[in-house]
Formats: C-alpha cells, structure tokens, sequence
C-alpha cells in the first residue's frame, strides 16, 4: 500500500512578501475650508498689525522730536545769547592813555643822555582785565626832531578789571640830533612842547573773550619846567594812530 505524502503548505516556507515602504493616504477635507487666498479674517489680522506698528512708529518717532526739538531750540538760543554778550558786553575798548612824567639825565654835563617816561593806561572796560607790553619802539620827538628812542620793559603791566596801569620806559637820547640850544631848551624854567610815540600791545582777556590789540599811541604835551627836574605836565592829549 502507497504511502502518501502530507501536501506542502506554501504559506508556511514562503513567506508572505514585505510590506511597501511606501504607503498612500488620503486626507479629505471638506471643500468649504480650502482657500485659493487667504481667509478674510487673516487680512483684517495682518492689516491691524500693519496698522499698530505703524502707529508705534509714528508714536515713537514723535516722542523723539518732542525730546530732541526742544534741546536743539535751547542749544540755539544759548549760542545766540553767547554771541550776543561776547559782542556787546565783552567788547573790547582800547584804554586811555596819559603821560604822567618825564625825566631827562645828562643834558647839562655833556654825558650820554637818557629820558624816563611814564605813561598811564586807563582801562575803560569793566568787564576784561588788561595787560601792556612793548610792541615796537618808542620815540621821544622835540622840535621835531627825534631825541630818544627805546620801549615798554619787556615784562607785562597787569592791571584789574577797569583799572590803572603805569607804563614806563627808559629811552636813550640821540647826542647827535641834540644841539646846545635843544638841550638848553630842555633844562631850562620855560614852557615846551613835546610828542611821544608809543608801539604796545594790550591784551584783554576775561573768562568769555580774549583779544589783542596792536596799537600806535602819539602824545602831544607840554612841560613848564626843566626835564632835570620833578616835571609839571600843563597839557597833553593822546590819541591812537
């Protein structure tokens, strides 16, 4: 008798075949939520969004003007005012000058002759403090001819706000363009008439303006009395060149 067989089970030794690794899937929406623009309700969102960032801008752009405006008005008002004082009040005045005295030595003994002069500067401005120095020569003129020549001393005459300033100088006389009769002239009781000029440079200095002037000063004056002696200055007038 023929043995049978047990029939072959093809799902036991042929496994099944793997899965896909790729898979479909169908997502349905429905037809009222599919968008060919964007919904009304995003624009209005994105409009007001638009609209507020603007309006904080123009918010903060006017809380900068507001702040800056008012500082750059200030900023201009002070220089105005500055420039104002510095040109009016601070304005600088050239002084007043005066010959106070005059000594002449070795007139009448034949030696070198020298003359001492004193000059005073009068500040007329309240405000600046003033300070003198020799710019140039100084020339001492008698009957027109030139007798001394020299300058300021090289150290400045300060003097306060408004104040006095004495000026003085040693000039060394010119012997040749002194005759006998000039210098008789000079040591004798009767009145003459003589000219100094002065070069200088006044300085005016406060916590606001510094300035200096150059200047040329001539005195026209008068003396009673011999140079060997205390002078007495009759009259004088000084101006600037």
């Amino acid at each position: 008798m023929e043995e049978r067989l047990p029939a072959s089970d093809d799902s036991a030794t042929n496994p099944p075949p793997p899965a896909s690794s790729l898979e479909t899937y169908v997502v349905q929406v429905p037809r009222d939520q599919i968008y060919r623009v964007p919904p009304p309700e995003h624009a209005l969102k994105i409009e007001e969004h638009t609209r507020n960032s603007e309006n904080q801008e123009a918010n903060r752009q006017s809380r900068i003007s507001s702040i800056a405006i008012p500082i750059v008005l200030i900023a201009v008002l002070a220089v105005i005012a500055i420039i104002t004082v510095r040109a009016t009040v601070y304005r600088p005045t050239a002084p007043e000058f005066t010959v106070t005295g005059i000594q002449g030595k070795g007139l009448a003994n034949g030696r070198s002759p020298e003359f001492k002069i004193t000059i005073q500067a009068r500040s007329r401005n309240t405000r600046l403090s003033a300070s003198y120095k020799g710019a140039g020569e100084t020339a001492l003129l008698f009957k027109n001819k030139e007798i001394g020549q020299g300058r300021i001393g090289s150290a400045a005459v300060e003097e306060g706000t408004g104040g006095v300033a004495e000026l003085a100088m040693v000039l060394a006389g010119n012997a040749a363009a002194m005759t006998p009769e000039m210098k008789k002239s000079l040591t004798d009781d009767k009145e003459k008439s003589m000219e100094v000029n002065v070069e200088l440079t006044v300085e005016m200095k406060s916590w606001m303006r510094n300035q200096s002037m150059d200047m040329m000063i001539s005195c026209d004056f008068r003396v009673r009395n011999s140079l060997m002696n205390v002078t007495q200055i009759s009259f004088q007038e000084c101006k600037k060149l």
